[in-house]
């Protein structure tokens, strides 16, 4: 079975929504959207990891806030 959720396809956990809000928040912040272009925000939920590494890095630092 597949515990991969896909951008835009799937309804994502309502902590990746938060994570996912945050993100978008935060690099607009910043000037910073460019880095969210073309990078879906594909989630492994049984690893809860997102499959992009760049997402990824974000996510670990908002987990330990």
């Amino acid at each position: 079975m597949s515990a991969i959720l896909w951008d835009e396809e799937s309804v994502f956990p309502e902590k990746i929504q938060s994570f996912k809000k945050f993100l978008k928040k935060y690099l607009t912040s910043l000037n910073s959207t460019e880095l969210l272009q073309n990078k879906p925000f594909n989630y492994d939920s049984e690893n809860d990891e997102f499959l992009n590494p760049d997402i990824q890095e974000y996510y670990e630092l908002w987990s330990m806030a």
